[in-house]
């Protein structure tokens, strides 16, 4: 019987290999090149494709150690050992936000692949992030039964780094989708922006600071919708392009130079 990882894998390996298959195709592949793995045929683009099949061929691999492993179920381990004990079983985690912030950063990037470079960089940047947080963190899981003392000792390596370098990336990452909101509003639009983003800021703090008894749950919550809904207008307003400028004056100077030239 299938497990779930095996299932989750093979899915992921079926979906890549039909990307390579249709990549393949659409640039310049024959009839069988794309689903021979270019053992009979033309593939097209050599550098997608390849991307997409190492991506399937490493899914495929996982998928086939999660149903040779079980899962790592306990008892297929105590089956396999031939023992009737099972072994400790890993303890349950929580549940964990890096999914869902890995999913934003990849829809970041792939809109900035066609967009414009800067959100793309942004979405590489934040993936980078997200990837050594979420190892971090479930290494971290896995050092005893007490989740208490995984936290410390998580805490303990991660916040001398996370600190400054995620606090000066999320401060860059706001600072460019809010510059975006601004260059692509009006004249009077780009100063009511500003104005109230200020507001809400300041706003928040002040309260925040007022009732320190806050849940620390909502806070980061809080946080968490802002910081998305930003980015989220830093991407929409990116697509749509900035605001044309008029210099004001440069006609009338320029119409002075000739006129002085020809006097």
């Amino acid at each position: 019987m299938f497990t779930t990882g095996f299932k989750l894998w093979f899915g992921i390996f079926v979906a890549a290999f039909g990307a390579a298959s249709f990549a393949g195709y659409t640039s310049g592949g024959d009839q069988t090149g794309p689903i021979s793995v270019a053992w009979k045929g033309a593939v097209g683009n050599h550098i997608s494709y390849g991307l997409l099949v190492t991506a399937a061929g490493v899914a495929l691999g996982l998928a086939l150690f999660a149903v040779a492993f079980r899962d790592g179920d306990a008892e297929a381990a105590a089956e396999l050992l031939e023992t009737d004990d099972a072994p400790p079983a890993q303890r349950p985690v929580g549940g964990s936000w890096w999914p869902v912030f890995a999913a934003l950063g990849v829809g970041a990037t792939a809109v900035g692949a066609v967009v414009h470079p800067v959100v793309f960089v942004v979405g590489i940047c934040a993936l980078v992030s997200i990837a050594v947080e979420w190892t971090m963190t479930n290494w971290s899981e896995k050092l005893s039964g007490d989740p208490a003392h995984n936290a410390a000792q998580r805490e303990k390596l991660m916040r001398p780094v996370e600190i400054p370098v995620l606090g000066t990336l999320g401060i860059g990452v706001l600072v460019l989708a809010t510059s975006r909101v601004l260059l692509a509003s009006s004249v009077n639009g780009a100063v009511v922006v500003a104005t109230v983003v200020a507001v809400v800021v300041l706003g928040g703090a002040a309260f925040v600071s007022r009732n320190p008894s806050l849940p620390r749950g909502m806070v980061q919550g809080a946080l968490l919708v802002g910081f998305v809904a930003v980015i989220v207008a830093g991407i929409v307003t990116a697509a749509t392009g900035e605001r044309e400028f008029h210099l004001k004056g440069s006609d009338a100077n320029a119409t002075d130079t000739q006129s002085g030239d020809g006097h």
